[in-house]
């Protein structure tokens, strides 16, 4: 699990004040690529060998806004890696703990020059380490919560 603070800016509120929608996505994205980091990881060598890794799959549900001036604490775990899928958890919380929203994602990492499927196992062996560790531990601590 990793867990980082945004504070919301002025720019990604509607008229009301209030986070506009699709912001929470630019949080989200946020926190999965600290996290990645985290792990010694790098999205940028992954691009530069040929490959990407698209979102094939978003589920956001909203449950408490947050406006201009808020602090986003979004926490981002890795709640499911099958070696060639990885669904990424998220809670996008107040900083007194309510929650704002809850979240999923879904990548795969695919080649660049088709946008074929790869399996991590064969083409990144050092993120499949990583990742299955990591979906281990993180289950353990959501079992635990």
């Amino acid at each position: 699990m990793h867990t980082i603070e945004i504070p919301v800016r002025y720019a990604e509120t509607d008229m009301m004040g209030i986070v506009y929608h699709s912001n929470y996505l630019v949080y989200l994205e946020l926190a999965r690529t600290e996290l990645i980091q985290s792990l010694g990881l790098d999205y940028k060598e992954m691009e530069d060998a040929g490959y990407v890794s698209p979102v094939t799959n978003v589920n956001l549900d909203y449950k408490r806004s947050l406006t201009y001036g808020d602090t986003a604490v979004v926490t981002v775990w890795i709640d499911h890696y099958d070696g060639l899928r990885t669904i990424y958890g998220y809670t996008v919380k107040h900083p007194d703990g309510k929650l704002a929203v809850s979240a999923k994602t879904t990548h795969v990492v695919v080649k660049k020059e088709n946008f074929r499927p790869i399996r991590l196992p064969k083409v990144f062996p050092n993120w499949h380490e990583i990742y299955e560790k990591m979906s281990e531990t993180d289950a353990a601590l959501l079992t635990e919560a």
